[in-house]
Formats: structure tokens, sequence, C-alpha cells
């Protein structure tokens, strides 16, 4: 991944970020905080997240429940990690799952033109 962020803004990030899942900021404020847009998804913000990952190896999750945001992920919680990654996980199989079912679609609606894309990875 070419790195699209200057290492102070990547300093600046996780200067925002607080340690642990209970302590997780939303996109929004964290893009108001680093002066990026802050309509749609924050695309430019989420983006800076994934480099910190990638780049610089920092341990960033983010929870789709209460409080919903990004935050360091408790180095001291390794039960914390896990949930991260299980979470990931689910994410990537229901993604997964609906490139199955709309390779199945298209193969059973578009008579003569199937899709030679194959399916795979399905986790039951």
């Amino acid at each position: 991944m070419p790195t699209n962020f200057t290492q102070a803004q990547r300093t600046r990030l996780l200067a925002i970020l607080q340690i642990g899942k209970r302590n997780a900021i939303n996109a929004t404020n964290i893009a108001q905080a680093l002066g990026f847009p802050t309509g749609g998804n924050q695309v430019k913000t989420r983006d800076l997240i994934r480099e910190c990952i990638e780049i610089d190896g920092d341990l960033i999750g983010s929870s789709l429940s209460k409080p919903k945001g990004f935050y360091l992920i408790d180095q001291t919680n390794k039960n914390e990690l896990d949930s991260y990654l299980d979470s990931l996980e689910n994410r990537a199989i229901d993604i997964l799952r609906r490139r199955e079912w709309l390779i199945r679609n298209w193969n059973n609606t578009v008579a003569g033109n199937p899709t030679t894309r194959i399916v795979k990875y399905v986790k039951p």
C-alpha cells in the first residue's frame, strides 16, 4: 500500500484515539479533529486508519456497537483483540456470502452468459 498521509497526520490520529473499545471515537469526530471532510462516510479518515495499521503496524480497532467508532486496541486485553478479529472475519464472510449469492443469481438468471468467477471461500 502506498503512503498517502504524512507521518505527522498518522501521529496526530494516534494522539486522538483512546485506548480500549469502551473509548471508541466515531469517524466524524476524528475527521473533524484532523481537519478532514466530515460528510459521507469519512473515506479520508478511514484510509488514514488503514494506512496506520498497514504501514506503521498500529493496533487500531473499530466497533459497530455503542460506543461506535475507532480505538487503540488495549494491549493488556487480548480478549479485545480477539473479539475484533472475530468481528473482521464475520464481516469478511458476510461479504463473501453475498458474492457467492450474486454469482449463483447471475448464473441462474442470465441464461447463456454465465460468469466464470468461482466461489472462493464460504464458511458454514
